[in-house]
């Protein structure tokens, strides 16, 4: 079965750059491109071939492109929610588990806030816990708070920290959280890496691992997070 002569003409062209490029920035000639084209489409076609029928076909082809062209810029310009996205890793991190509510800690927790920042508190309706850095201030409020609440402490854990930008949210299309959970899960599952604890929310999330595995789940993730 031979082919028509479009058919013919867009093979020819498509399997050109040169010819392919002047039709796309519309610098063509098209009755000099059908000329120089001519015997090709000939061969396809195994027939001959009117310049002028070749110079119509040249022009529905170069159509083609164009409109393509612009559908193609109407596309909304999508970013993946990773991008921009700043990665940190907090080694000496303590876990603070308390068996009160947040009421009866409030004095006590003041004083954490104060003299820490980088800090993650999670809390439920009968359990709160502190995630903190292990500093000499923070032990020293430990040690008041052991003669009023009861509480265990677990020692040898570190933090990583995603940050996504702050234009990124719930509301929005771009919204994170289930490619970062996606992307943990396999990391983390595909390396055997186990995770003490997480936390996450529309603009960060907090990976608490143990002072092992911490440094190599952080390359692993950073690695995947920048392919993105």
């Amino acid at each position: 079965m031979t082919a028509s002569v479009p058919h013919a003409i867009r093979e020819v062209l498509s399997s050109n750059t040169l010819y392919l490029q002047a039709l796309k920035s519309g610098i063509a000639n098209y009755t000099a491109l059908a000329q120089r084209i001519k015997s090709d489409v000939e061969t396809i076609v195994g027939s001959q071939v009117n310049v002028g029928t070749i110079v119509v076909a040249i022009k529905r082809f170069a159509d083609i492109l164009e409109k393509e062209k612009q559908d193609e810029e109407k596309k909304p310009i999508t970013t993946h929610p990773m991008n921009g996205a700043r990665m940190s890793l907090t080694g000496s991190i303590i876990d603070i588990d308390f068996d009160r509510e947040l009421d009866e800690l409030s004095n006590i927790l003041d004083e954490v806030f104060e003299k820490e920042s980088g800090y993650n508190l999670f809390q439920t309706n009968k359990q709160l816990r502190l995630f903190t850095e292990d500093i000499d201030e923070i032990r020293n409020i430990v040690s008041t708070a052991s003669k009023k609440f009861d509480f265990k402490l677990k020692e040898g854990l570190s933090k990583i920290t995603i940050n996504f930008p702050s234009s990124t949210s719930y509301n929005n299309e771009q919204t994170p959280y289930n490619d970062v959970l996606s992307l943990v899960s396999d990391v983390l599952y595909n390396n055997q890496i186990p995770l003490y604890n997480a936390f996450f929310a529309p603009n960060e999330t907090v990976l608490i691992l143990k002072n092992k595995d911490a440094a190599r789940a952080y390359e692993l993730l950073r690695a995947k997070i920048t392919k993105q």
